[in-house]
């Protein structure tokens, strides 16, 4: 686990102490450093390409989902990704459920609403990749799709060109990553006012804003307690009645 805290914020060690002394997790003191991700990603990878036969990068609100499987190893296992470098999930994207606050329930009482696909990038839907250990040549510049010049299909073992892949044959039923993007507004902001580790600016924020309105109603509440929290201006947002989130990448 690599900790990207503020030097004088959170201390992670303490938190873990039972993992770490059993070798279950490592912690690596990244502390303080600013637009680190895909450094994170590149380091990660080069120490552990040759430990792993498949490795993947994504967020604690996402959760992979494979409905015939009882586990991941027996998904990866299958032929159909033999000749396969990097598996392409598609990302289901969950609402607020119009919740204001935190609640003390599961994600999957308190979310099970889903975003409507048009909502979100069109065509460009958003993806999270698992890919292979052992190859020496890698490097990650962006958090979706790995390099360009991997062998690639998607959770059905169909290859084809990341374009395609990205565009078309989407899984919403089968094997899929659930992301619980805001959660709560409360939970968004408390996620909004932390440093970001790919972007710090203010506008990348607003950015952020737009990402949530996208992917769940917009109403004035949410906005005054986003800006009553924040401090940002979210003034271009008040005449909005349906938001369309841009990509960053």
């Amino acid at each position: 686990m690599y900790d990207n805290n503020d030097i004088k914020g959170e201390v992670i060690d303490d938190i873990l102490k039972d993992y770490i002394s059993k070798g279950f997790v490592e912690i690596l003191n990244w502390r303080g450093k600013k637009d680190c991700m895909y450094t994170i990603m590149n380091d990660c990878y080069r120490n552990n390409y040759k430990k792993y036969d498949w490795l993947i990068f994504y967020e604690v609100d996402e959760y992979i989902h494979l409905n015939n499987y009882t586990n991941v190893k027996t998904f990866l296992n299958e032929k159909i990704f033999e000749k396969c470098e990097i598996i392409h999930l598609n990302l289901i994207c969950h609402t607020d459920n119009n919740l204001l606050y935190y609640e003390d329930k599961p994600l999957k009482e308190r979310f099970p609403e889903i975003t409507p696909k048009h909502k979100l990038y069109g065509k460009k839907l958003e993806i999270k990749s698992l890919i292979r250990g052992n190859l020496s040549k890698v490097k990650f510049t962006n958090i979706h799709r790995g390099d360009t010049h991997l062998k690639r299909c998607n959770g059905f073992g169909h290859r084809n060109s990341y374009r395609l892949i990205y565009a078309t044959e989407n899984d919403y039923e089968f094997n899929y990553i659930d992301h619980y993007y805001s959660k709560s507004t409360e939970e968004f902001v408390q996620k909004l006012i932390k440093n970001d580790l790919i972007y710090t600016s203010e506008r990348y924020k607003i950015f952020r804003v737009s990402k949530y309105f996208a992917q769940s109603e917009i109403t004035k509440e949410k906005i005054d307690f986003i800006e009553n929290r924040t401090g940002i201006n979210l003034s271009e947002f008040r005449t909005m009645k349906e938001v369309k989130a841009l990509s960053p990448f």
